[in-house]
């Protein structure tokens, strides 16, 4: 395993202890977010109301999902166009899909998301035409999720379509 794919699953584990307050010993404080009178009223009314505008305008899982490779995507096509090179490798040039899992810190939040995930991540793979780098990047995460270590050899799958569709097998 390369250590760029050492580092990215260490970031991963580091993201996501710090996403459940696990932070290494030390308490990890959610920052404060201003909130108009209004949006607070909103926001109480589609807590107490969950079929209010305000409670279903809230992103699923999936529009979550959908969202993150999009900027995954877009900030490897950013550093591909900015000739940035990872692993000795220009990115854009290399053939090794997990030598882009590290181009975007929003892997490590897909990954966060923990294993509800990943139905969504499936269906994300379904719904797509392509059978590609994005799909493959989120095969990546969901079997980072289900604790499978990427490039280890150990994976079943060869593609994000083979992934969702051994995903739904064993679901």
């Amino acid at each position: 395993m390369s250590k760029r794919v050492q580092a990215v699953l260490l970031c991963t584990l580091a993201f996501a202890a710090a996403a459940l307050g696990a932070g290494c010993g030390t308490k990890t404080e959610q920052p404060a977010v201003a909130t108009s009178a209004p949006q607070a009223t909103a926001t109480k009314t589609a807590a107490a109301n969950p079929t209010t505008p305000a409670a279903t305008a809230a992103p699923s899982l999936r529009q979550t999902v959908h969202a993150d490779i999009g900027r995954i995507m877009a900030d490897i096509k950013a550093a591909e166009q900015r000739g940035d090179v990872v692993d000795g490798v220009r990115v854009g040039v290399s053939s090794n899909p997990y030598d882009y899992v590290g181009v975007s810190p929003v892997f490590v939040k897909l990954v966060a998301l923990g294993k509800q995930a990943l139905p969504a991540i499936a269906a994300e793979i379904e719904a797509s035409h392509q059978n590609g780098l994005r799909e493959y990047l989120l095969a990546a995460a969901g079997a980072q999720i289900s604790g499978d270590t990427p490039g280890s050899g150990g994976q079943s799958w060869e593609d994000g379509k083979e992934w969702a569709r051994q995903y739904r097998e064993d679901d």
